[in-house]
């Protein structure tokens, strides 16, 4: 039972760390975008998460206590994002505060014990910041030291989130791509195994009075990760075999330089091979909604 509550667990943060990594990445008719946000800004989203994976045996290890999974989870959250002014050297800090977060999660149609929901529970009330560059680049990311993710996977996961990217300018009908690269949220020793593929968007318009437009695009990911790390204790190696793949569409604040408002549809397949389990087979699917809210 113990084992079957930390799969649950990983599944909850992977589910929870896509979904926070792949709603918004933006471009706009020739509009300048990208760059780092506009300073002075304070901003509320509310963001709906729900997952829904299998997980099955695809070769079983002698007496491995797991049997086939299916977990269901929404988390919904609502994120303060407070951007400051430049300081000497042009650096500039945004601190995003979870504000709120409630999560539903069943295993096999049951409901989950609570330490499914642990990691996400943890995340209410604290406040990460990130320093960026003039360029819009995170160079550094502070979190609470009780916050249940490291510093250096935030880094990646907020920097997908807010869109950030390199200043430049998009005509309506364009399309550009940019590397797209998560750690995976693995709680394993040593560097986590990355999910690395390309993003694409296409700037599909752009509305709104000058100095107030919005850009309206269309996105999609696709991105995978085959490794092999050390398993615990010794016991072996993990070896991780996934791709995701994903289409959403996402309104982004051209003056204000962050996301408005966004939805992302996430296909996930692959196989987890643990020692002492086996090989598992995951399958599922996210749906990630994002809105500011007062």
């Amino acid at each position: 039972m113990r084992l079957h509550r930390g799969v649950t667990t990983t599944l909850l943060t992977f589910a929870l760390a896509m979904a926070s990594a792949l709603p918004a990445v933006a471009q706009t008719k020739k509009v300048t975008i990208g760059g780092r946000p506009t300073p002075g800004q304070a901003v509320r989203l509310n963001i709906v998460q729900d997952a829904d994976l299998n997980m099955k045996p695809a070769q079983a290890a002698a007496g491995s206590p797991m049997g086939p999974m299916h977990l269901k989870a929404t988390t919904t959250t609502v994120v303060g994002q407070k951007v400051g002014t430049p300081d000497a050297k042009g650096l500039l800090q945004v601190d995003m505060t979870y504000e709120d977060i409630s999560q539903t999660v069943s295993v096999n149609d049951q409901p989950a014990p609570p330490e499914a929901a642990e990691a996400a529970t943890k995340i209410k009330g604290k406040t990460l910041s990130m320093t960026l560059d003039a360029n819009g680049e995170v160079i550094d990311v502070v979190s609470p030291p009780d916050f249940p993710m490291p510093a250096e996977m935030m880094r990646d996961m907020l920097r997908q989130a807010l869109g950030l990217m390199a200043r430049q300018e998009m005509s309506v009908g364009e399309t550009v791509s940019a590397p797209f690269a998560m750690a995976m949220p693995l709680p394993m020793p040593g560097d986590p195994p990355q999910i690395k593929g390309e993003l694409k968007s296409t700037l599909t318009g752009v509305t709104g009075p000058a100095g107030g437009e919005t850009a309206a695009l269309e996105q999609v990911v696709t991105a995978g990760v085959d490794s092999t790390m050390p398993g615990p204790g010794g016991s072996g190696d993990i070896t991780i075999k996934m791709q995701v793949t994903g289409r959403g569409t996402s309104d982004w604040d051209v003056k204000g330089a962050l996301v408005k408002a966004s939805k992302m549809t996430t296909n996930i397949s692959g196989t987890f091979t643990i020692p002492g389990v086996g090989a598992m087979e995951l399958t599922g699917t996210t749906i990630v909604s994002l809105d500011r809210v007062p």
